[in-house]
């Protein structure tokens, strides 16, 4: 089963009619099972009620990721989404958690706080910046943190950092979307541990078909002789690891 760990139901904040038929098209094209599916650039109640309608939409291809803001009723939303919801999995983002005052890392421990007492287990965070991270990945163990984009988007240079710590701490996973620097997965798939890395593809504005081919590819010789991906490995990061984290398998 091979499953997009990060799909927006929007374009940073844009949505129209279709678009979630669009996804659907785009995940049949890639072959692509189901999909983690939230919203973002928008209101939290609004961008939570946009992922609950798609997912009782499409139950068998999307499992819904909550979503809010620090400038939003953040404390009420991450209530209705796990006692309501049921939902287990978070979506933060450092363009909005900056909006919540001078110390990002406390306005993310707050929120952080609350949503794991709630009984949220899965925290996806779009935050480079390595200090903050070490130290409320340290702080959460209880928290699996994954990390979009290797980590480090904009700052590629700091992959390899990353890696390491997603290697040897426990809680701490990478997902592989929109990479620009892709060509270094050989080696930073080495460097964090294949059950290390899940597949993702930073939908609807990244191509499920382009990031899928990013992996595609490593099955195959590359210029840099790094090993190429074994069916295993590749099954793993294609779907099993993030199978296993959402209690899939």
């Amino acid at each position: 089963m091979i499953i997009d760990g990060m799909m927006h139901l929007e374009v940073v904040g844009e949505y129209w009619n279709g678009l979630v038929e669009e996804v659907i098209e785009h995940y049949d094209a890639a072959g692509i099972d189901k999909g983690v599916v939230l919203a973002t650039w928008m209101p939290s109640r609004e961008s939570n009620d946009l992922t609950r309608t798609a997912c009782e939409k499409y139950p068998d291809r999307f499992i819904p990721f909550g979503h809010v803001r620090p400038i939003d009723d953040w404390q009420s939303e991450l209530k209705r989404i796990t006692q309501e919801f049921g939902w287990i999995g978070l979506k933060l983002h450092q363009g909005e958690l900056k909006h919540g005052g001078p110390d990002i890392v406390a306005t993310t421990r707050a929120i952080v706080e609350l949503a794991a007492r709630l009984g949220i287990r899965l925290v996806k965070i779009h935050l480079v910046d390595y200090p903050a991270i070490d130290t409320l990945t340290h702080d959460f163990p209880e928290i699996i943190w994954i990390l979009p984009h290797m980590g480090c988007y904009g700052q590629w240079h700091e992959m390899r950092r990353y890696c390491e710590l997603a290697r040897n701490r426990r809680n701490v996973y990478l997902d592989t979307c929109a990479v620009h620097n892709y060509y270094d997965f050989g080696k930073a798939f080495g460097w964090a541990g294949i059950d290390k890395v899940t597949f993702a593809t930073d939908g609807h504005e990244f191509s499920p078909l382009v990031e899928k081919a990013k992996i595609d590819t490593l099955r195959l010789p590359t210029p840099f002789r790094t090993p190429r991906l074994t069916k295993e490995e590749y099954d793993l990061i294609m779907g099993g690891t993030m199978a296993r984290l959402l209690g899939l398998s």
